[in-house]
């Protein structure tokens, strides 16, 4: 698996408001887009995009991931499985990448990813 670079950090948050409050209003990081239901919101912080979630099972709110640009993430998670990484969320797609979960040896969660338009950060 050769990584590209980082394409987002992920922060959990409790309250979606008022945390848009806080790194919109207060920072004034412009907000990028907001998805699934005002669960996902994104700022593009240039060489990369913070994203906040709120309800996502892979981390708990005040818990941070990191998300790995790979090549393939098809072939990354295949390789991890065969090294007897533990998968904690199976290769996924959305519109815009496709995603799979693992986790390192203390059980801190990095998102493998690959974005469809093939950029990185």
């Amino acid at each position: 698996m050769n990584v590209l670079g980082i394409d987002f950090t992920f922060f959990a948050v409790s309250d979606m408001q008022k945390s848009l409050t806080f790194y919109r209003d207060l920072l004034g990081i412009p907000l990028a887009c907001l998805v699934h239901e005002g669960t996902w919101a994104e700022f593009e912080i240039n060489p990369g995009t913070l994203v906040l979630g709120q309800g996502y099972d892979f981390t708990p709110p005040g818990g941070g991931a990191v998300a790995l640009a790979v090549a393939d993430a098809k072939a990354a998670v295949e390789k991890l499985e065969q090294a007897g990484i533990h998968i904690q969320s199976p290769l996924g797609e959305s519109v815009v990448c496709f995603w799979a979960i693992i986790e390192d040896p203390d059980g801190n969660c990095i998102v493998i990813h690959q974005r469809k338009d093939k950029t990185v950060g």
